[in-house]
């Protein structure tokens, strides 16, 4: 795998990391929200940024088996 390849292999990883404690982090702020609209709208941002996560992580693994094929 080149140089390159591996930088956006880490990029894309640390951005679904990055996606992954926010998420967390406004589960844990969704926990003491009364209002249930903005609580539903927390929820489905939550929702998102782990879809978001799972596509960049299988973004990854799919660069970087194409990096290893062509290796």
């Amino acid at each position: 795998m080149d140089r390159s390849t591996r930088v956006i292999c880490k990029t894309l990883t640390q951005v679904a990391d990055n996606n992954e404690a926010a998420a967390i982090a406004m589960m844990r702020a969704t926990e003491a929200v009364g209002d249930e609209v903005l609580r539903q709208q927390l929820l489905n941002a939550i929702h998102r940024l782990n879809l978001d996560a799972s596509q960049l992580r299988f973004a990854r693994e799919e660069l970087a088996g194409q990096g290893l094929k062509r290796a």
